[in-house]
């Protein structure tokens, strides 16, 4: 391999690069993930054949284990050796593809973020992927896997090099880099969160992915056709068996299965946490946030302060149980920088896993210095906003079955217009956890139901805000503001109708003249 200086020269550039041989191992890898995403269905045939093949069904299997090794084996090398890279001029050429050849032309102003990633596969050799995103792009649009972590940095520090030279891009990364008052000196690094694996348990304990994967499964389970499990019918008679001899029992066995599959869940979420947030390290440098994480894949990302859009504290009510939060930075696209770093992370979200509320707060002081809040300082909202829900929204709603139960069987179908009623505690409960605050350049807003989320963003961040009233908002001199910021958007309703304008008008005069660019 020759070295990024030779690559960015005109001798360098007339000579297609590969990447290191044990890239092989990586497009194995790459095979078997694509096919379980979309091939696996394409076996049901295949296995079907299998099953009713009698004596031969192993020759059959061995046959089929021996064919998919070499079509892996085969497909690998051919992508190997018939993938080139090599920087000419401007530009990033990329050459790949064994039936069907590709040809990538990116310019390195387009070029958004590179970032490096270290699959457990490559640690032996020293060996990392490097990922070019383009802006526009949803993803890795040019990816090197199998290149020596020198040659990476090398090529990352010609392309920003170059990049840089531009003066468009020169102008707009000095104007953005005039916008962060609050960089450290070049060179100095202030370390800010190091996360041993039983924060991230709390983690895993604590985030709402455990219900995502509980639905999912359940869903999966929900497909099977349990008829074909012979066993199935003995045990479904030995619970009878149990129930019919004591209710208790069955009671007790239904609870320990309940409680059995919430601790399954409840261990497959702590471990996934602790797999992919493995040794989390924040650190802060030449106004860049730098993460790395992963157990089987290191990755490392790194995200400008300027291009932070907003804040997020989350505690869900299991982190509540536990004392912890959930910190997200949220930005949108990638960063353009020409200190040579991994670029920002993929997508508007940047976790910071399982902190204290005092890390919570410090943290929120150190990305928005000038701005000095408390959670005493937020105003609650209208209590109108439990009368809109409770009798404009759920009793109408609840007077359809209401109606359809009366008229097909008797009086008693009235009771469902209790419902509403009966929901009302916990639409106080919803409307007593927002709140908001504002020091006349940033604002801060509060909801949630059980656990809440605090959303922390300047002004000069906002795309679009609206202000709107509802007749009976009208009556009462209140409110509601619609505030889109970058990815999501944020609901202030119910507010007094001065409030209201105040946000407005202080968010429209911050987007107005403020000089830097929001993203």
């Amino acid at each position: 391999m020759i070295s990024a200086e030779l690559l960015g020269t005109q001798s360098g550039a007339d000579k297609w690069q590969r990447l290191a041989p044990a890239a092989i191992i990586h497009f194995i890898v790459k095979f078997i993930v694509q096919f379980i995403k979309q091939g696996v269905q394409g076996l049901l045939p295949l296995g079907a054949v299998i099953l009713t093949a009698g004596e031969n069904r192993w020759f059959i299997i061995s046959l089929v284990l021996v064919g998919v090794v070499i079509l892996l084996l085969s497909g690998a090398v051919m992508s190997y050796f018939k993938f080139r890279f090599r920087l000419s001029g401007d530009t990033f050429l990329i050459q790949k593809g064994v039936f069907k050849r590709k040809r990538l032309s990116l310019t390195y102003g387009r070029i958004q973020n590179i970032a490096f990633k270290q699959p457990i596969y490559f640690r032996p050799f020293h060996l990392v992927v490097l990922g070019v995103e383009s802006a526009g792009s949803s993803g890795e649009e040019v990816s090197l896997a199998g290149i020596p972590r020198s040659l990476a940095e090398e090529i990352r520090s010609v392309v920003f090099e170059k990049r840089t030279a531009s003066p468009l891009n020169a102008n707009e990364d000095a104007k953005e880099n005039n916008d962060t008052d609050t960089q450290a000196l070049a060179g100095d690094t202030e370390e800010i969160l190091r996360q041993p694996p039983s924060e991230l348990v709390r983690y895993g304990l604590s985030n709402n992915n455990i219900w995502v994967f509980a639905g999912i499964t359940a869903g999966a389970i929900a497909q099977i056709d349990w008829d074909d499990w012979f066993f199935l019918a003995d045990l479904k008679h030995g619970i009878e068996t149990v129930a019919s001899q004591s209710k208790l029992t069955a009671a007790l066995m239904a609870s320990g299965v309940f409680i059995s599959i919430v601790l399954l869940l409840l261990a497959v979420s702590a471990l996934g946490a602790v797999v992919t947030y493995y040794n989390y390290h924040l650190t802060r440098s030449d106004g860049r946030f730098h993460r790395t994480k992963g157990l089987f894949e290191r990755q490392e990302t790194s995200l400008p302060e300027n291009k932070v859009q907003s804040l997020v504290i989350k505690q869900t009510w299991p982190a509540r149980l536990l004392g912890r939060f959930h910190l997200t930075m949220r930005q949108v696209g990638f960063s353009r920088s020409n200190n040579g770093y991994p670029g920002a992370a993929s997508n508007s979200k940047f976790l910071i896993p399982s902190v204290t509320d005092v890390f919570s707060v410090d943290f929120s002081a150190k990305l928005y210095p000038d701005f000095d809040w408390s959670r005493d300082q937020l105003k609650p909202i209208d209590r109108a906003f439990t009368r809109k829900i409770v009798l404009w929204i759920m009793l109408p709603i609840a007077a359809i079955p209401a109606t359809a139960l009366t008229i097909v069987f008797n009086p008693l179908g009235l009771l469902v217009l209790l419902v509403p009623f009966l929901l009302a505690p916990i639409i106080m409960l919803v409307r007593a956890r927002y709140g908001y605050a504002t020091d006349g350049k940033h604002g801060i807003v509060r909801s949630g139901f059980i656990g809440y989320k605090l959303t922390i963003f300047p002004f000069y961040k906002v795309q679009t805000v609206q202000l709107w009233q509802s007749p009976g908002q009208r009556e009462r001199g209140l409110a509601s503001l619609t505030i889109k910021l970058a990815g999501f958007t944020l609901e202030v309703p119910y507010i007094p109708l001065a409030d209201a304008q105040s946000w407005r008008d202080q968010i429209l005069y911050e987007i107005e003249n403020h000089k830097g660019a929001w993203m």
